[in-house]
């Protein structure tokens, strides 16, 4: 059996928690605003976000006027979700909540919608995580669920991830196959935890930088996987690691402005 994705526990994310408030959330919305249009969310919705991270869809659905509950099992997501909800003076439609997505803490029919975006991927059982999402929603409700095409089509950050590998040639191989990163497989799993109506497609947005060393520091201090590496291995031994990378990606990229396409699978299914 293989091993859980060192992403399926909370500590690279509670490390990103601040950078991803800031760095990511502001792209991730054009990802949530498709998501929130397919499940057609409006006022008279009440909808529940998994793994919400730093309430990309939570917010976008609140100033559709939905009502709101949040859960991710990170901490640190927690808390800055918390501080954004308090600061918009709104928490009597918007609840945080505490929680694993594979054991929600909701009763079931709770919900008009479900939404899990570049959350549900990475959890140890996606079935159960599907199940869950499932139970809690209303019968005719519609789940929505986003994950990433497989690295190697996005050439800069697997330039990036290559560059890492040599630089720490003992790090664990990659899984042979990223969770739900064709179409067939994120419908055949939707579909085995009893949705109906599935359908999955593909959404590409562009993420910029400025340069390519600016896309390289953003990706050094929000990317959970190099975040988690960089904290383990410590700054001095991550320096000279950082400053390899960075050279290979301006070899092949040069230093001038990046627009990189990320593309999106986008699943939904009815209960």
């Amino acid at each position: 059996m293989s091993q859980p994705s060192p992403l399926s526990t909370p500590l690279p994310w509670d490390l990103v928690a601040a950078e991803y408030s800031v760095d990511v959330a502001p792209f991730f919305e054009r990802f949530a605003e498709r998501a929130l249009d397919q499940a057609a969310v409006g006022a008279q919705h009440h909808i529940v976000d998994v793994a919400t991270g730093p309430g990309t869809l939570a917010f976008r659905a609140r100033e559709r006027g939905a009502r709101v509950t949040a859960l991710d099992f990170s901490e640190e997501m927690i808390r800055q979700l918390e501080a954004r909800a308090a600061a918009g003076g709104d928490t009597e439609h918007f609840t945080v909540r505490h929680g694993d997505g594979q054991a929600l803490p909701f009763e079931d029919d709770g919900f008009d919608a479900g939404f899990s975006m570049f959350g549900l991927m990475f959890f140890p059982d996606r079935d159960r995580g599907f199940r869950e999402l499932r139970r809690v929603v209303k019968l005719n409700g519609v789940v929505v669920v986003s994950s990433w095409v497989p690295l190697d089509q996005i050439p800069i950050l697997s330039t990036a991830f290559g560059a890492l590998r040599e630089q720490l040639p003992n790090l664990p191989p990659p899984p042979a196959e990223l969770p739900l990163a064709s179409e067939e497989r994120a419908v055949a799993e939707m579909s085995a935890a009893g949705f109906r109506d599935v359908a999955a497609e593909r959404h590409t947005e562009s993420m910029l930088a400025s340069s390519t060393r600016a896309l390289w520091d953003r990706l050094s201090r929000n990317n959970a996987p190099i975040v988690m590496l960089r904290n383990r291995l410590g700054e001095a031994a991550w320096a000279p690691i950082g400053s390899a990378i960075e050279a290979r990606l301006l070899d092949r990229f040069g230093d001038g402005p990046q627009s990189i396409p990320m593309t999106a699978i986008v699943t939904s299914g009815r209960v």
